[in-house]
């Protein structure tokens, strides 16, 4: 008796083992795209952010607009293409060949993205919001406050390193320099 499953899109068959569909040409190339393009609003984002928070602001007026530049860049560009990328590689894993830990670059790829999001939704993100803060109570006073310096310090330099780190994993998309895993015989 054979089975379908709507929500894996694959037929289940009791004495056998099932697989997943496949996508096809089309299917994969329209992936591959949309992959990229989000790809590129993430680290492009991050690339932005990065330049933007080497302008050193000569008035709270002008680290105001700076910072929230920077929290509308996050929110418009690197959160969602950072999401979406994730969401396709979900679905690059599920239905292509590539898996998620067949290759070891795949797995790179997998762990430190994983962490660029973990360190920007709860390292970064809140150092900025805290800047955004006292900016908007202080104006003048925050261009010299240590916290708003020390915290604007660490997004730059974070960014710079995110957007290497990027760029990075875009070339080892490219090259996949690493060899496929090999697989356990089991005697």
């Amino acid at each position: 008796m054979w089975l379908t499953n709507p929500i894996l899109s694959c037929a289940v068959n009791p004495e056998k083992q099932y697989t997943m569909k496949k996508l096809g040409v089309k299917g994969l190339k329209v992936l591959k795209v949309l992959h990229l393009l989000f790809i590129m609003m993430w680290a492009m984002g991050v690339a932005a952010m990065a330049i933007i928070s080497s302008i050193e602001p000569t008035s709270g007026d002008g680290l105001y607009i700076m910072l929230h530049i920077i929290r509308l860049i996050d929110d418009t560009l690197v959160i969602p293409g950072a999401m979406a990328a994730v969401i396709t590689a979900i679905v690059y894993g599920i239905y292509t060949n590539w898996g998620f830990f067949k290759y070891r670059w795949i797995t790179v790829k997998w762990i430190i993205s994983i962490l660029l999001i973990i360190l920007g939704t709860f390292y970064f993100s809140p150092k900025l919001d805290k800047c955004i803060n006292i900016v908007e109570l202080h104006r003048e006073e925050a261009l010299n406050n240590p916290e708003v310096i020390k915290n604007l310090k660490i997004s730059l330099f974070g960014a710079y390193v995110q957007s290497s780190i990027l760029i990075f994993l875009i070339v080892i998309s490219v090259f996949k320099p690493w060899k496929k895993k090999k697989s356990k015989i089991n005697i």
